[in-house]
């Protein structure tokens, strides 16, 4: 008998196509592009703008309606929807510790339903489709990026410190170029998984790249360089045993080789990317930081207060450091300022074991390695930025996208209808709980069987090598 969620999918096209464009304008919205220069020029992100703050209501409406829609697809991606909302709890329990509870009530919801929209797209697309989505996003900022250079360079152009350097639709230069990467990193993965889109997909790497250059964010460049030389490198390994222990090889090399200049010659590094040894005088700010935490070092002061203007502890760091520092730069330390311990615990947790889980997954969620690279990217810049449970924030979703293809069920392959002319634009494939490679899917589509035979253990007997197989 097809279920509910089926005849959903097998509907009119029209029905999809409207899903699409409604995750297409949610993904613009949490880039938060125009935001930044045009309504909120102090990057408050909109709490504290009563106008911003009304708008962004229609997008937690949007996005719980599309929760909802897919709720029995949702509820089959159990086991990263229970660790996601282990973090979600923990961020409203510190309304409890919190110096502001109001105001971390009010952010606490924000973060939410950033949250539930990672979560919900990972679970209702497959992951050629996601990417897809992705690229084709941020294929539109990009192209509205240049034309406010050209047309607007006033806001396109930043005239501080930073002048003629390329910000495009944002608040300055790196977030442009952060907005960049992840555009070319889904463009690329769409390509790997097999996308009939391929101009478009090009198009989009290579006006991403263009825009990242014109930006001069040489942190950007290193990490758009790490994700595409990735995805040319996890998709040799298909090629043989003997490409994959190459790549393996190489990979190990070029690690070790980086973790020996950082420790032995760290300014060589800085160097090359622009910055001091003092990282612009973040250990400053870090050294501070950990002070004020040390005094509360399991809860934290309650998530998204401790920067506010009138936070005692964030201003002892102010007057330390002599100027009016408004995060840690540092995701890690801002959720152990905010959350305390138990709070980078269940971080860790989540990120750590979703990255380690994409050691044996990283084939099988057919994503074109999208979700394992984007969270390594992730992971990387959290050192240096504040996005972990970032709010109403972009770079928080889609890590907690990646967290759900990585952990969720496997989607199986899709095969054409010899019986109908017509498909609908995204059809759903089954999914199945799985290391292996997916079997091929009946040529007539059909639910998953219920019952244990359906799902696999993620640490099931059948596990393959770390380096795929």
């Amino acid at each position: 008998m097809v279920d509910a969620e089926q005849r959903r999918d097998d509907g009119p096209d029209l029905w999809r196509k409207l899903e699409v464009l409604a995750c297409g304008f949610l993904l613009f919205m949490l880039s938060n592009a125009l935001i930044g220069p045009l309504l909120d020029p102090l990057q408050a992100g909109g709490e504290n703008i009563p106008i911003l703050r009304l708008m962004w209501l229609p997008v937690y409406a949007l996005t719980l309606g599309l929760a909802v829609w897919r709720a029995p697809r949702l509820m089959r991606f159990w086991l990263p929807a229970v660790l996601l909302s282990l973090l979600v709890f923990w961020v409203y329990a510190s309304a409890s510790w919190s110096l502001n509870p109001e105001t971390t009530n009010r952010r606490a919801m924000a973060a939410a339903f950033t949250t539930l929209f990672g979560l919900y797209f990972a679970a209702s697309f497959d992951g050629k489709r996601m990417a897809e989505i992705i690229a084709v996003t941020f294929l539109a900022l990009a192209a509205g990026g240049l034309l406010a250079v050209v047309a607007y360079p006033k806001m396109g152009v930043q005239h501080d410190i930073n002048a003629g350097d390329w910000r495009g639709l944002w608040y300055e230069k790196n977030q442009m170029g952060a907005m960049m990467v992840y555009g070319a990193l889904a463009a690329m993965a769409a390509l790997l998984a097999g996308s009939t889109k391929r101009k478009q997909m090009v198009l989009t790497i290579v006006l991403c790249a263009a825009m990242l250059v014109m930006s001069k964010s040489k942190t950007s460049l290193l990490a758009l360089l790490i994700g595409l030389c990735g995805s040319m490198l996890l998709a040799a390994m298909r090629r043989g045993p003997a490409t994959a222990v190459l790549v393996v090889w190489l990979g190990v090399t070029v690690a070790v080789t980086a973790a020996m200049v950082m420790w032995l010659a760290p300014e060589l590094l800085f160097k090359a990317l622009g910055k001091d040894p003092s990282l612009t005088g973040r250990t400053d700010i870090w050294a501070g930081l950990l002070r004020q935490s040390a005094k509360r070092p399991l809860t934290g002061y309650g998530y998204g207060v401790f920067w506010t203007l009138d936070s005692v502890p964030a201003n002892w760091i102010r007057k330390e450091t002599g100027w009016l520092v408004p995060s840690a730069h540092n995701g890690w330390l801002d959720i152990l300022a905010q959350l305390g311990w138990i709070g980078v615990g269940l971080c860790a947790l989540v990120l750590g074991g979703a990255l380690l889980v994409s050691l044996f997954r990283f084939r099988q969620v057919q994503d074109g390695y999208w979700a394992t690279l984007f969270l390594a990217i992730f992971l990387m810049t959290t050192f240096s930025e504040s996005f972990i449970l970032e709010r109403n924030g972009i770079v928080w979703a889609l890590a907690c996208a990646a967290v759900t293809r990585l952990l969720g069920p496997v989607w199986a392959p899709e095969v054409e209808r010899e019986t109908s002319p017509r498909r609908p634009l995204f059809a759903a494939p089954p999914l199945a709980w799985s290391l292996a490679s997916p079997e091929p899917a009946p040529e007539i589509w059909t639910p998953a069987p219920a019952g244990a035979a359906a799902l696999k253990p993620i640490f099931g007997k059948r596990a393959v090598s770390p380096f795929g197989a």
